[in-house]
């Protein structure tokens, strides 16, 4: 397993898939997976950036993951110390090798999709289209073999904060917009909500991303400043309720746009795609599985939102994701592979 585990590894890593060019690294996927007996389907998200979805017989059982990385200089493996480093390696190419390498030892039904555009803006896994019989699923994202039964939802705003100009020797004359970027961003912490502590997510948090202000010419006092920030919600709290309690508060220091939001989502720890994963985890390690939140958005949400019970697991550490020293330790996906052979076969006795 081993040995399989690397070899896919490396041969998935080398293939390039950065968000919005993941069409050949689909095809491939489609041709390896027609190898270990499965039918496909591609289903277009956007010129040449298709879903794959693939099912060997009949299961109710669905494992996703996607295919995008983010962008990289290179695109190769390096083994160190019984890590391996490279783009995507964790999120999510190291998911994808631990299963096909499952897939070519265990040939159970199984029903499988690959999304495109997860790092952007989700397009994939919104437009994808499953079979009737899929009634639960598994999320293959880093999670350190924890079981996430709850995920983050987000509010992505964007602020024109105003202020007025004066001369920059005498500040107390205008109204400085940046001074006031920073007023905002401490007036949405205090709210309410923001104290809101759930039980396996943590509390809500506001992530300010950049402010922008000012004017070519020193010794201005700026007049205008926009911020962008995105808001970490925990159920049970929903976009709407926290943007109207924002717009209420922070009114009269601008104006607010929103550019993206996603509800947060939890599901019940005694659903049946939850006994199951516990389950395999106790039958391929002997242990008792430990319950999670994820706290960044996935593919997750979209098929809660379909009604399909999901969960979130797989190996690594997420937030190393996206950066130079993204790692995935070998060991960990043998687990992992361990136990989605163990998850498959229980779904298929039924």
């Amino acid at each position: 397993m081993k040995e399989r585990i690397k070899r896919w590894l490396k041969t998935l890593v080398e293939i390039p898939s950065p968000t919005g060019e993941e069409g050949g690294f689909q095809l491939y996927l489609r041709e390896n997976l027609h190898k270990l007996g499965f039918e496909s389907e591609l289903q277009e998200v956007a010129p040449s950036r298709p879903n794959l979805l693939a099912w060997r017989g009949v299961s109710p059982l669905l494992i996703v993951t996607h295919s995008d990385t983010s962008p990289a200089s290179e695109y190769n493996l390096r083994e160190e110390g019984g890590f391996f480093y490279g783009p995507g390696v964790a999120d999510a190419k190291g998911q994808i090798a631990a299963l096909l390498s499952v897939l070519e030892i265990n040939p159970s039904p199984l029903t499988l999709a690959f999304t495109v555009d997860e790092e952007a803006r989700g397009e994939g896994s919104k437009n994808l289209c499953l079979p009737p019989w899929v009634k639960m699923a598994v999320v293959l994202e880093p999670t350190e073999l924890k079981v996430a039964i709850a995920q983050s939802g987000s509010l992505d705003l964007e602020m024109v904060i105003k202020g007025e100009k004066a001369h920059g020797a005498y500040p107390e004359a205008g109204e400085n917009a940046i001074l006031k970027a920073f007023e905002v961003i401490a007036k949405i912490q205090s709210l309410e909500f923001m104290q809101l502590e759930h039980h396996l997510l943590g509390k809500p948090h506001i992530m300010p991303y950049w402010i922008k202000g000012g004017h070519p010419e020193l010794y201005l006092v700026p007049d205008e400043a926009l911020l962008r920030f995105d808001l970490k919600l925990v159920p049970p709290l929903s976009p709407e309720m926290v943007l109207a309690e924002i717009q209420e508060a922070v009114a009269h220091y601008g104006y607010i746009k929103v550019l993206d939001f996603d509800p947060p989502f939890e599901i019940s720890p005694e659903a049946q795609i939850v006994n199951l994963v516990k389950e395999s985890i106790r039958l391929a390690s002997g242990q008792e599985a430990e319950l999670t939140g994820m706290p960044s958005w996935t593919d997750a949400e979209p098929l809660y939102r379909k009604g399909i019970e999901v969960v979130i697991f797989g190996a690594g550490n997420l937030s190393l994701a996206h950066t130079e020293k993204e790692q995935i330790n070998i060991g960990e996906l043998m687990e992992l592979a361990a136990v989605l052979d163990k998850l498959i076969l229980l779904t298929s006795q039924g």
